[in-house]
Formats: structure tokens, sequence, C-alpha cells
């Protein structure tokens, strides 16, 4: 009894030590990033973090409605890890939905027939690397038009309500523990390159002759997978923590959105996929991913997941990793992470073709 308890307090010491250190990761963020399209990318990020800890302390500490937005938005990071038949439905809705909202901007009523208008907003780093769409940010938003003003209040009340939860669990936590530390590579980060597109027309963009639904499916995706690799890690040293747990979270359910597309395609022959690169991306399933590691990554609670023991506790990460990958080093699988998601992005990539676009600044 006296050892359980002894694990029990371990294991809730070491879950308040990783909010903590999250905690003040994204206070960094908070603190130093300016750059507009960057602060609506993150939101799902931050939206994790919050759910997560709201989930772990047991309460919600924010108002009902805000608390609802997070819980959506949260949401949002697996949303296309579900069946692909609901994917593709969820796909053509928000292009459905964007394509009139452009559309009703246009002056003068016959130019709506003439399909000119640009319903798909691209933004991209200054090498090329598409990192967020319109179309992506709308869903997750849950707007019909990004430019209705009620969208900049929703987006102003959203974050005053996680900088003021993160700065409570700052202030909160600090009182009895020592503030970690959290070092920064570098600070203001700024997106300035779009690319606007009509999907309803060929682009040279897209590669495959595929379907609307499966080209922005991929497109969200790769859009994911940029933005964690091309502007949010770069902003730490290798090895952060939080940045590692959303590399993971996003890498997991991109990879697990391409396994139910590879079985949607093996059921029904109404999407024609090479799934070739999706079956050589399985075969390393098994040493990427398992499911109590994943638990700790979506959650914070340590509790009865027998992820921490004595022998590796002075490891990176707590020896989290050396206990569910056979003694793996935290630093091996960092790099096996990257390695992976390196080659999730690669297949992605191969179905646009990024520098055939000719940018233009915001």
């Amino acid at each position: 009894m006296k050892y359980m308890s002894e694990t029990s307090e371990l294991e809730r010491l070491i879950s308040i030590r990783i909010v903590q250190e999250d905690a003040e990761t994204i206070f960094s963020l908070l603190s130093s990033e300016r750059d507009s399209i960057f602060a609506m990318e993150i939101i799902p990020y931050y939206a994790l973090f919050v759910q997560s800890c709201q989930e772990y302390i047991g309460e919600n500490l924010l108002s009902e409605d805000i608390a609802l937005n997070i819980r959506d938005i949260r949401n949002h990071i697996k949303s296309y890890a579900e069946s692909f038949g609901k994917s593709k439905r969820k796909v053509a809705s928000i292009d459905q939905e964007q394509d009139m909202s452009f559309k009703s901007q246009l002056k003068f009523d016959f130019l709506k027939s003439w399909d000119i208008h640009l319903n798909l907003g691209t933004y991209w780093t200054e090498d090329n690397n598409i990192i967020g769409n319109t179309q992506q940010l709308a869903a997750f938003i849950d707007t019909k038009d990004l430019s209705d003003p009620k969208v900049g209040k929703k987006l102003y009340d959203l974050g005053y309500q996680i900088g003021s939860f993160v700065s409570s669990v700052r202030g909160g936590l600090s009182e009895s523990l020592g503030q970690p530390m959290i070092a920064r590579t570098t600070t203001a980060i700024t997106i300035k390159n779009y690319y606007d597109i009509n999907t309803n027309r060929h682009n040279i963009f897209f590669v495959d002759n595929a379907s609307k639904e499966l080209n922005l499916f991929y497109l969200h995706l790769l859009c994911n997978m940029n933005f964690v690799k091309y502007v949010l890690n770069p902003l730490f040293p290798d090895g952060n923590k939080w940045a590692f747990r959303v590399e993971y979270i996003v890498t997991y359910y991109t990879f697990r959105a391409l396994l139910r597309l590879k079985n949607y395609c093996e059921n029904n022959d109404d999407v024609s996929v090479d799934i070739n690169g999706i079956k050589e991306l399985e075969t390393d399933k098994g040493y990427m991913f398992q499911t109590k590691f994943r638990n700790c990554m979506m959650h914070y609670g340590l509790g009865n997941q027998n992820v921490l023991s004595l022998e590796y506790i002075e490891r990176p990460f707590f020896g989290i990793i050396e206990n569910c990958f056979d003694g793996m080093d935290y630093q091996t699988y960092l790099g096996r992470l990257h390695f992976f998601s390196d080659r999730v992005i690669g297949f992605l990539e191969k179905h646009f073709n990024c520098d055939a676009v000719k940018l233009k600044q915001l």
C-alpha cells in the first residue's frame, strides 16, 4: 500500500509539472507572437492545453460558451481521423459554404455565374511551404464568413479567455513549484505570403486529376503538418515538451486520417487513390504509436497509466518514453517522430505543385 501511495503521488506531481511546463511554453508564445495568421493557426493547440487541463482538474474554469468553443476547436485536431466518408462530406460542406460566401461578395449579380471568384486562400512560408488555409480556419472557428466582424470579436474573446487561463495556471503553480525556464530559438514569426484559388476550376497547384474533396482533404492535412514543422518547431530548441506533444498529436491524427482513407478505398470504388504510399507508412505503426502513450499526449493525468518508474524518472520527459517503448530514450524517439512526420509530409506533398505557385504578399 505504501508503494502504491508513493507511485500515485509521483504520478500526481509529474502531471502537475508537465502542466506547468506546457503553460510556461504557451505563455512565451502569447507574450511574443503578434502575427495574425500564426495567432489563428495556433488556436487549436492552445485549446488542447486548456481542455486537457480542465479535464485533469475535473471542472470547467471558463464560461459555458467559451468552454464549449474550446472543446469544439480542440476536436478539430482529430476531425479528419474519423471515417473518410464523413471527412469527405465535411470538406465538401466547408468548401460550399466558403464558395457561397465569396461569391456573395461580388459586386454585380451577373458575375456570380461566371465562376471567377476565389474561395480558398492559402498561407505560405518564404521558402514555399504551405502552412494554412482559409477553409480550414473557417472550419474550426465555425463561421461561414471569415470577414464577418463578429468573427474578430469571437477570436478576441477566445484569445483573452485562453490567455487568462494560461496566466492563472502559471501564477497558481509558481507559488508552490519553481518556475521552469523555457528556451526559445527565435521570436516574432511573420507569415506574409499567400496564394488564392478557385476550387471549382482546375488549378496548377493540384497535381492529381482527383475530386475536389480529396484534394482539399490532403491540403488540410498537409497544412496541419507543415505548420508544426515549419512554424511551431523552429521557435524552440529541439525537444521542447509542448512542441513535442503537438507534433506527436498532429502526426498521429494525420496518419490515422490516411489509414481511414486507405480503408475507404479498399471498400468503395468512388474514390481512386494509390494506397501503396499509405501502406508503406503503416509498416511503422507498431513502433511509433501505442494507446497508453497517446493517452499521455492527449491528457495530463498520468494516474494508473503505468508510464512512470523511479528507474527512469530523471530522464528527459520523466522517463515516459523509456517506459512506453521498451527503454528507448527520448532523443531516439524524437528523431523517429521527426523522420516519420517528414515521411507523412512527403506523401502529402506529392499531390501538390508547390514550386509552381506564384506567391503574393499580404
